[in-house]
């Protein structure tokens, strides 16, 4: 091997090592909150788009279900860190339709959060309403790519982690006989996170509305799936 390729080897290794240490270190240095279900009511909500994305994309079930890596059910449990920008939620798993997991107990950043401090509030990202504890969900997700980088800090340590798919609203069905979801009309007064938080997604137009609810329907009829 000549005095090039070991050049670029080298490089690579020193790249690879330089990024693990940032990726590591951003995630060991954690701030975590503890929030109480009255200072949460009172948080004032944000919308962080709708659950198409920016680019207004068309979902079908079928993309959902060819872009996750895992598909499950389960019931979301009362285990959670709120950290910054983001929630860690564990979720006990029923059942699995796409994918392996080792454990029946697995942990998901969600990506809507508090964000404490001079203004109290709730951000809403992409339409996501966080899972409640002891409701059961069909969830699409992605491993966490990061968990190896972590694995000596003691709040990710022996957690088995994922992301959803798309970070969206769309990569989370409630299992339930009623939707209780209503358009969000930010012509209203402020919106605090209590009179929402029951939302399944938050949704700002009729539209929106019924395309999530079809798509959620149409699980029921995919076949080797659900």
């Amino acid at each position: 091997m000549n005095k090039k390729w070991f050049v670029v080897i080298f490089i690579i290794l020193a790249l690879d090592i330089v990024v693990s240490f940032l990726v590591k270190k951003s995630f060991i240095n954690i701030e975590t909150q503890t929030i109480s279900e009255n200072i949460k009511d009172q948080c004032v909500f944000l919308n962080g788009g709708s659950f198409k994305g920016w680019n207004n994309e068309k979902f079908s079930l079928e993309k959902i279900i060819k872009d996750s890596d895992v598909i499950v059910k389960g019931t979301a449990l009362s285990d959670r860190i709120y950290v910054k920008g983001s929630v860690l939620t564990a979720f006990n798993v029923i059942k699995t339709y796409k994918g392996d997991i080792k454990n029946s107990k697995i942990y998901i950043f969600e990506p809507s959060y508090f964000n404490l401090g001079k203004y109290n509030n709730y951000f809403a990202y992409y339409g996501y309403n966080l899972m409640k504890p002891g409701h059961k969900y069909i969830l699409f997700l992605k491993k966490w790519k990061y968990t190896n980088f972590v694995r000596y800090n003691p709040y990710y340590r022996g957690k088995e982690i994922y992301i959803f798919t798309h970070n969206s609203a769309i990569d989370k069905f409630e299992i339930n006989k009623s939707n209780i979801t209503k358009v969000i009309n930010f012509e209203d007064d402020i919106i605090r996170y209590g009179q929402v938080k029951d939302y399944e997604v938050f949704v700002y137009n009729k539209n929106e509305l019924t395309e999530y609810y079809q798509l959620k329907d149409k699980r029921y009829n995919v076949k080797g799936v659900f």
